[in-house]
């Protein structure tokens, strides 16, 4: 048997273990459509017993614009179901998409994270989000989806500020009655 294979092997071996490649590739280049990635720690407390929304993510995409958020529960009693009405605003007071992010089963102290993106819109296109009830939670043994209505889950959820995006607790919309129809 010839020495010459097992030093050719041996000469491999020593190559790909030293890191090296042969042909001398480069590193591909970065990906233009890869996400900008900004977070924060999530502000768990706003020194008040009430159920607290963080949003601490934000990944801006050329077309799109993803948001993290953390709902931490300060309330004495479960919170078995609870729903946030996300809507970005554009130029002004201009309401461009709206999304509802359900949130479930929080005990006292327990927190939950959820994601929400806005399509065919950057993150620096969007003025700020403004945050609604749309009406749907289940908070204690008096609360639940019979019982509410749009506005009284409202009192139970602070907004803190977010360094990632102006975000803020807005008023509730009136709900008009439509009129029958002949």
């Amino acid at each position: 048997m010839s020495k010459q294979p097992i030093s050719v092997l041996a000469l491999v071996a020593a190559i790909v273990a030293g890191g090296c490649t042969l042909g001398g590739a480069k590193e591909p280049p970065p990906n233009p459509n890869a996400a900008k990635v900004s977070r924060s720690e999530p502000v768990t407390s706003t020194g008040r017993k009430a159920v607290v929304l963080s949003l601490h993510v934000k990944k801006e995409f050329p077309e799109a614009c993803m948001l993290g958020m953390t709902l931490t529960n300060n309330l004495d009693t479960k919170v078995t179901n609870i729903s946030v009405r996300l809507t970005a605003y554009i130029n002004g007071n201009v309401q461009f998409d709206t999304i509802t992010r359900n949130f479930s089963e929080l005990k006292p102290t327990e927190s939950q994270y959820r994601e929400a993106t806005f399509t065919q819109i950057q993150c620096n296109k969007i003025d700020f989000i403004g945050v609604t009830d749309p009406g749907r939670c289940a908070i204690g043994d008096e609360m639940n989806r019979f019982t509410t209505a749009p506005g009284d889950c409202a009192k139970f959820v602070d907004v803190a500020v977010s360094p990632q995006l102006t975000i803020r607790k807005m008023p509730q919309p009136k709900v008009t009655e439509s009129e029958p129809i002949e």
